[in-house]
């Protein structure tokens, strides 16, 4: 009998292991898709404003845009629209970048050794293209920051490069919420190898090539996607899994990795406890009870209920649904306004009348507690969290699109879910997600999407995430 225990016990951590792994290269598939889109979308809106910029120049001729009212609002709309990511420029035929922005980096700043100011003579015969530069640390502000420019053909008076240049602290606070907590990584690198940014953040690599000195695979060129392993030799020693995708229209692989150690750490928490619960086992059944009751305690640690701000709904903390409406509509005209991304999620507490029933008041009214605690504990300062009905919740993602919502909607179904709520309830949470149309004529409209797909995620077995359509 005990032969036949440890076999069994053997069997079952080898498909565990495996198992945990396959899911852990889904999970960062999922991010790495997020992040691509996102990275896609940003190169193509810097493209689409430096061209705008080329056709005014190309237009007006004669004027000096550094002094232009017309050229400055022009530049002032995209600095807006962008949300102070993107600063752009004008680079002359000396090297000088001048800054469009108003502001103390007004200043001309020397980029003659920049390898995009560098590279702008290499020929009118070849197709013109953004140029994705190195990153560097701006002499304009002292910051971070990735240089992508545009040649001006033909040159407009002493101009010969207009620049967009990101933001990589801002770009790093997106990339941030969007990896593995605590351990996982983001990092873009450019076709020849060269590191454009890493979060978190490391400056030793920034700008060098890292294809043999980071955890990134050697071959991120071909195929255009993947996953690979490293044993993190070349770096801080960790080894990790990663995965990795080209941007179709940009020389940039995304690459998304997680530490082993971190992955696996829940796992062999599990064997040891497991294997020490069965040693008891072969001395006395009693010892083996005890020991597998403070392990399961173990396994149940309790959380420190966050203390949600600017809350009006008493029993959660979180708005009530006239503040959350008035926040939704406000939210809604600016995004159709900009034209910019907003995507709601529609939350529901799967069978909380059936808690209510059992177990009373006062446990139901805990648990939605402990929810909504989970919730605001992923979500971003300016996401809105409100409370709709008795178990029927509403997050407003501003500035965010449906791919990389539904990742967030994925990361709160998995929090609800992850481990028993008080009094040992499991509950799981039901998500619709709905995005922002052009057809939408006020916030309601979207929210409704979102309820339709919620419906859909409750018919479908719920605890799951559903996108409306």
């Amino acid at each position: 009998m005990l032969a036949a225990l440890w076999v069994a016990l053997a069997v079952f951590f080898v498909v565990q292991h495996e198992r945990l792994f396959d899911q852990a290269f889904r999970d960062l598939r999922l991010v790495n898709n997020a992040v691509a889109q996102h990275t896609s979308g940003l190169f193509r809106t810097i493209e689409t404003d430096l061209r705008m910029l080329e056709l005014w120049m190309q237009a007006h001729p004669r004027t000096d845009p550094l002094t232009d009212p017309e050229f400055a609002t022009l530049v002032a709309e995209m600095d807006r629209a962008s949300q102070g990511m993107i600063n752009l420029r004008l680079v002359d035929e000396n090297g000088l970048a001048h800054a469009l922005r108003q502001g103390p980096d007004r200043a001309p700043a020397r980029v003659d050794d920049r390898d995009y100011f560098l590279g702008s003579d290499r020929g009118h015969d070849a197709p013109r293209s953004v140029f994705i530069g190195k990153p560097a640390k701006s002499r304009l502000t002292g910051a971070w920051s990735i240089p992508v420019s545009w040649r001006l053909e033909p040159q407009v008076g002493r101009y010969v490069l207009v620049t967009g240049v990101v933001q990589l602290d801002r770009l790093f606070d997106q990339h941030d919420r969007l990896r593995h907590q605590p351990d996982g990584s983001v990092s873009l690198v450019r076709q020849d190898g060269i590191l454009l940014s890493v979060t978190p953040f490391d400056e030793r690599f920034l700008g060098r090539d890292v294809r043999e000195a980071l955890n990134v695979p050697a071959d991120i060129a071909v195929p255009p996607n993947g996953r690979f392993t490293s044993d993190g030799r070349q770096s801080d020693g960790i080894p990790r899994i990663g995965t990795y995708e080209r941007l179709t229209n940009f020389p940039v692989t995304v690459v998304v990795a997680r530490s082993v150690p971190a992955i696996m750490a829940p796992f062999y928490f599990q064997l040891r406890n497991v294997l020490a619960a069965s040693a008891v086992v072969t001395l006395a059944m009693i010892a083996f009870t005890t020991f597998l009751h403070r392990s399961q305690s173990a396994l149940r640690p309790a959380r420190k209920d966050l203390q949600p701000l600017g809350t009006t709904d008493e029993s959660t903390g979180t708005f009530n649904r006239h503040a959350f409406a008035h926040i939704a509509r406000r939210e809604f005209l600016r995004a159709r306004r900009f034209d910019r991304p907003l995507t709601m999620l529609a939350l529901d507490v799967d069978h909380f009348g059936d808690i209510d029933d059992r177990h009373g008041h006062a446990t139901s009214g805990r648990v939605l507690m402990e929810c909504t605690g989970r919730w605001v504990h992923l979500l971003r300062e300016q996401d809105v969290l409100g409370r709709l009905g008795e178990e029927e919740f509403c997050v407003l993602l501003a500035e965010t699109p449906g791919n990389i919502a539904q990742a967030v909607a994925e990361r709160l179904r998995a929090a609800t879910a992850a481990t028993p709520m008080h009094g040992g309830q499991h509950v799981s949470v039901s998500i619709g997600l709905g995005t922002a149309t052009v057809t939408d004529q006020q916030w309601t409209d979207t929210l409704e999407r979102a309820d339709q797909a919620l419906d859909a995620a409750k018919a479908a077995g719920r605890n799951r995430v559903a996108v409306g359509s």
